[in-house]
């Protein structure tokens, strides 16, 4: 359903596509992306393509890693915004957290060492 939705999103001219790595549609949003980008309905420049980085991988180490593996889901070369999306950082042990875990679940990671990761990101072209 996603892939579709987002082939006829991008037919009825939508060009800001929204996706993060906590929704686990990656796949089918680069599945519908990838066929209109064949098909000539658009092209790669003409669409807005935004993702986000989840609680559990704010860890200068995770970031990369994470912009590199929506990438590969989304089948793009590079991503026009890639934002935090929660400032709340969690250990990677924990994705989504219960109400119960939550006090453990906090990590301890600054906000600047995230973005500086993700300004490296930029400097690399993702």
């Amino acid at each position: 359903e996603v892939q579709e939705a987002t082939e006829v999103a991008i037919d009825l001219g939508y060009r800001h596509i929204d996706c993060a790595w906590i929704y686990g549609n990656e796949d089918e949003v680069g599945n519908g992306i990838e066929k209109k980008l064949k098909e000539g309905k658009v092209k790669r420049e003409d669409l807005f393509v935004t993702s986000k980085l989840w609680n559990s991988y704010h860890s200068k180490e995770n970031v990369k890693v994470n912009v590199k593996e929506s990438l590969k889901r989304l089948r793009l070369d590079y991503l026009d915004l890639y934002l935090i999306h929660w400032p709340i950082q969690f250990k990677s042990s924990y994705i989504l957290p219960s109400a119960e875990e939550i006090p453990a679940a906090y990590d301890d990671i600054s906000f600047e060492e995230t973005w500086r990761a993700m300004e490296a990101l930029v400097d690399e072209g993702l």
